[in-house]
């Protein structure tokens, strides 16, 4: 799980940097009619922020689990403290709580209190 994790995290910082370089030869490029130019590459840097803000997030729940795994509390429901399934894990290497807990949580039912850090 570690390594896949791992790997992951470096797939999300490449396709950030490509997406990056993209937005760079967008800019770069002479476009007609001026218009034109304007509106694309405010759709490009509008698309690259929401791409960046969400593989930021991932990548800090990355390395919360990490982390957690590093404390041995990696796999342990930060509600209830039982064991998440195994399959879960498998689905989303870094959930934080098992999936009644998160069901709970999305329906409002409990308040969140523990931030994807630890």
């Amino acid at each position: 799980m570690k390594r896949h994790l791992h790997r992951r995290r470096s797939q999300i910082l490449e396709t950030s940097r490509r997406a990056h370089a993209e937005l760079d030869a967008l800019r770069s490029a002479e476009r007609d009619p001026e218009f034109e130019e304007g509106a694309q590459n405010e759709h490009a840097q509008y698309t690259l922020t929401a791409l960046t803000d969400v593989h930021r997030r991932e990548i800090a729940a990355i390395d919360a689990a990490l982390a957690r795994m590093e404390s041995g509390a990696y796999g342990v429901c930060l509600d209830c403290e039982s064991e998440i399934d195994p399959k879960r894990l498998h689905a989303l290497p870094y959930a934080l709580r098992c999936a009644d807990c998160a069901t709970r949580l999305e329906r409002g039912l409990v308040a969140e209190t523990v931030g994807p850090t630890l």
